[in-house]
């Protein structure tokens, strides 16, 4: 089945960038509305459903600031991705979004950039892969605190897992496989068709990830779609 095109809407006051977006966007499942400033843009919002934002994001505009509270309280859970020429390592940057995203997924994209390179992106962002749909919230650099206590850096494949549980009496070795969607040196994001347990000592059978883990917190987003976060040992 095909999928329905991907809703997009990309704010800008660089009418050229705008214009590049739309037509790398042409032939491709990706509908994109563009918007040159913030009135705009809140037009949209409260009267398009949207799968996908794109926000120019400047600190000395305050307008920008107000558009982001605005989609973090009309539309939560749609992903954002943060087009910005500050450096984003900056802490004031980060918090100044924070402040204003409280509930959603974001991912900051330096400026320039190349077209194929957000086009790359967006495709990560919302591939199915054996119906697992991935979404922004495992590729996000919203500085989590509460589930990441160490940064961690998109990296998104598939991975196979195993752990051992005792079934009626047996020990038994279960196979997992999942899509990684972040990793540091620390630990790591997956995603699986059901949970695991917390605090189960699991095993990756890949060559570049040989190592075990515990898993740290799992939980449901969709019927087939778990989100679980693994310390390693």
């Amino acid at each position: 089945m095909q999928r329905a095109p991907l809703k997009i809407l990309a704010v800008d006051d660089e009418k050229l960038l705008l214009w590049a977006l739309e037509r790398a966007c042409e032939g491709r499942s990706l509908n994109i509305t563009t918007a040159v400033t913030t009135e705009e843009a809140l037009a949209e919002v409260e009267h398009c459903h949207y799968d996908l934002f794109l926000l120019d994001f400047d600190l000395r505009d305050q307008s920008r600031t107000e558009l982001l509270k605005g989609i973090d309280q009309r539309c939560p859970y749609v992903p954002i991705i943060i087009m910005t020429t500050a450096d984003m390592k900056s802490c004031e940057l980060n918090d100044a979004i924070r402040a204003a995203r409280k509930q959603g997924a974001w991912h900051l994209m330096e400026k320039p950039f190349s077209l194929d390179r957000m086009l790359c992106f967006i495709e990560i962002i919302f591939q199915d892969q054996g119906n697992v749909k991935l979404c922004l919230n495992d590729l996000t650099h919203n500085f989590d605190n509460e589930k990441r206590m160490k940064f961690r850096r998109p990296h998104v494949q598939t991975v196979d897992l195993s752990f051992k549980e005792i079934v009626e009496g047996e020990l038994k070795t279960n196979l997992v496989t999942g899509i990684l969607t972040d990793i540091s040196d620390y630990g790591l994001g997956m995603l699986t068709h059901s949970p695991l347990k917390r605090d189960q000592v699991v095993n990756f059978n890949d060559p570049l990830l040989q190592q075990s883990g515990v898993v740290a917190w799992s939980s449901r987003i969709e019927e087939l779609t778990c989100r679980v976060g693994i310390n390693f040992c």
